[in-house]
């Protein structure tokens, strides 16, 4: 099998094509009882979903099939630095374990250092076993701990730097991922709604604010 990737505006492949991609990707997980978004989007809202980031498909340059997609958002962070958010990767099933999933990420990094990107992030279910290890393979570190209103589990949020000079040492990434855990533990649930304390933060907050 050779694997080619493009952007896909270089394409034929359609969204509704990605979209029926993302749910036989994700079928393993909703075995697993894990509720992904994107398992279940229809080709709308998946298009919705990705219209301000740059969306990589993974082809066999024999037949051309569709082997995988993966999307990256650029963005800017609170201190002006530039960084990627990597969102909705997804490997066909005939295609896992050839690779394909590190050469959408390649891509996607080429793109992110070429416009002063510093670090990438990505998360990923905590039970998600296999991608939480490919996650570490290639280079990224558990941040912090995440739960969001349209999934049921926690989730791990991953950093990759780029940039040497901005790199945290491993001590100071691991403290900011168990204050993470006390804090989303204590002020969300597992499917992302706020606990008692979680809304009396917010009213706090608010009052603080103004």
């Amino acid at each position: 099998m050779h694997v080619v990737v493009k952007k896909l505006q270089d394409t034929v492949v359609t969204y509704q094509q990605l979209a029926e991609l993302l749910h036989d990707s994700f079928q393993e997980r909703l075995d697993q009882g894990l509720h992904f978004t994107c398992s279940r989007m229809t080709a709308e809202q998946y298009e919705a979903k990705v219209k301000d980031g740059y969306v990589f498909v993974a082809l066999d340059s024999c037949t051309g099939d569709l082997l995988g997609t993966a999307t990256l958002h650029i963005k800017t962070d609170s201190h002006g630095v530039v960084y990627g958010y990597n969102e909705y990767l997804a490997v066909s099933p005939k295609a896992k374990h050839f690779g394909v999933g590190t050469m959408l990420l390649n891509e996607r990094l080429s793109l992110l250092l070429s416009q002063g990107g510093k670090y990438v992030m990505s998360d990923t279910a905590c039970g998600a076993t296999s991608s939480v290890k490919w996650h570490q393979k290639n280079g990224f570190q558990i941040y912090e701990l995440e739960s969001y209103r349209s999934t049921n589990y926690w989730s791990y949020v991953f950093i990759k730097y780029l940039d040497e000079s901005i790199r945290r040492s491993i001590l100071r990434i691991k403290v900011h991922y168990w204050m993470s855990w006390i804090f989303i533990r204590i002020t969300r649930n597992i499917n992302g709604q706020d606990t008692t304390l979680g809304k009396l933060y917010k009213i706090i907050k608010g009052k603080w604010k103004n």
